[in-house]
């Protein structure tokens, strides 16, 4: 179980699809239509997180945000709103309040905003901004007060199976052992979702460091003024909200292996300080003169073109090559469709051992329209139908295009330009220009790169509108 979320809103549909979908991805969910049941509830228990709705009959959003903060104050709140009212939703981050969620909302921006409060960090919390990106991290008591995450080598495990026939696929599977072997850098290209991760974690578990650390960064995701603080640490004072002395992931990651993943996403002048540790083996803390010595091998993964990145200027090609001793790109799946029946059938053992399900099948019928679709999720698309077709064949044992493409779901999977672009309610222009930019922000995970290509801004226009608005 990840952890524990009671969800409040009268609104019967919508409670149904919220327990359902956090209940899928493991999460414990006890849910009420009554706010004043799940107040009873919440003097008995207390979970790690809740989640309300702002307008209900019984009472408001704020009277259970209120409550919670006082009888409760070890656990978050998100917030859930219908009227595009970006001011209170402001207001309910500032009065503590962990995130908030503009309705209508899809089911993967849920588990977005869930994931990341569990995956954040309590004592480095500062007053909330909208989308969370400016807002720093948080986690529930029971983690480790880390912005890093630590991953524990799993070679057998089904999520971590790189699985191909592809010829391509063959070639990076026969490298490999070769790959791991060794302690020299990787850098791992290739569109969102083909599989840089788990490539990644299967050099760790093959190399000599499989019983040390394996940590992860996700770099697209780091707001700016808290990269080099992450990766290398810092000393107590050395910036506002340095409470205590803090490790970063080369710490924790001594000995072992430290993924840096959309690396191309790293502050231009940070990229020279990791360069460092690459070439020296050291690094200082933020707010010190001491360095550190350190034994890390560091994986790079990226799905931007390289060579465009260094001639924007966005990246170094100093660092690109001391990264790019194994370089490896990984192809889309568009690319190997021959694999496509032999990924979904992985993913169908994994997902009905999961669930302790009977034997299942895909149909015939379904595996024709799975080789049809041109895969811009790449692997994960595929992972995630899959998963969603298995849960909801119910007790049938053949699974059909109409399970994975279920009506209920039929928006999910939608371009996402024209995801951000609609389901906009009234609203003044300056609020319609910080909800586009949330919404985009939110699509990127945190990318402001990304989010400017959407919206056909740049992104020095998003922060200097994020400035302006006080976000």
């Amino acid at each position: 179980m990840k952890g524990r979320i009671v969800i409040i809103d009268d609104d019967n549909l919508l409670l149904e699809f919220m327990e359902e979908h956090l209940s899928m991805n493991d999460f414990k969910i006890d849910a009420f239509e009554s706010p004043v049941k799940a107040t009873e509830f919440l003097q008995e228990n207390k979970p790690d997180l809740v989640i309300t709705d702002v307008k209900m009959n019984e009472m408001t959003g704020d009277e259970i945000l209120a409550f919670v903060k006082k009888n409760c104050p070890e656990t978050g709140v998100i917030m859930i709103t219908g009227f595009g009212n970006i001011q209170h939703s402001v207001n309910a981050l500032r009065k503590g309040a962990y995130d908030y969620i503009t309705k209508p909302f899809k089911a993967k921006e849920l588990l977005f905003r869930v994931s990341r409060y569990f995956e954040s960090d309590p004592s480095e919390v500062g007053p909330k901004k909208p989308g969370g990106t400016d807002s720093k991290p948080r986690k529930t008591e029971r983690e480790k007060s880390t912005h890093v995450k630590k991953i524990e080598p799993s070679p057998n495990g089904e999520e971590n199976q790189f699985v191909g026939n592809d010829p391509k696929i063959k070639k990076l599977l026969r490298i490999l052992p070769q790959i791991a072997r060794n302690d020299a850098p990787v850098m791992i290209q290739g569109e969102s979702g083909t599989g840089k991760e788990v490539f990644a974690h299967q050099i760790h578990v093959n190399s000599d460091r499989a019983g040390k650390p394996y940590i992860k960064i996700n770099c697209a995701n780091l707001p700016t003024e808290l990269v080099e603080s992450t990766l290398f640490g810092h000393l107590k004072g050395s910036f506002t909200g340095a409470v205590a002395d803090r490790k970063g992931a080369f710490d924790e990651a001594d000995g072992g292996t430290l993924l840096l993943d959309e690396i191309t996403e790293i502050d231009i002048n940070v990229q020279a300080k990791l360069l460092r540790v690459l070439q020296e083996k050291e690094f200082y803390r933020v707010g010190s003169q001491k360095p550190i010595r350190v034994d890390v091998r560091v994986l790079a993964t990226s799905n931007r073109i390289l060579g465009q990145a260094i001639t924007e200027g966005v990246f170094r090609e100093d660092l690109y090559y001391r990264l790019n001793v194994f370089p490896i790109t990984i192809p889309p799946l568009r690319h190997r469709r021959e694999d496509i029946p032999l990924l979904a059938n992985h993913f169908l053992q994994e997902f009905t051992r999961k669930y302790d399900l009977g034997e299942k099948k895909l149909s015939d019928e379904l595996i024709n329209y799975l080789m049809r679709q041109e895969w811009r999720g790449n692997v994960r698309e595929l992972h995630n139908k899959i998963h969603r077709g298995v849960i909801l064949s119910q007790d049938s044992v053949e699974i059909k295009p109409d399970h994975v493409e279920n009506q209920l779901f039929s928006n999910v999977d939608e371009n996402l330009s024209n995801e951000v672009l609609t389901d906009l309610p009234l609203m003044a222009i300056e609020d319609m220009e910080l909800h586009l930019i949330k919404k985009a922000l939110e699509h990127t995970q945190g990318n402001q790169k990304e989010a400017s290509k959407i919206l056909g801004i740049s992104d020095r226009t998003i922060r200097n509108k994020l400035k302006n608005l006080g976000e």
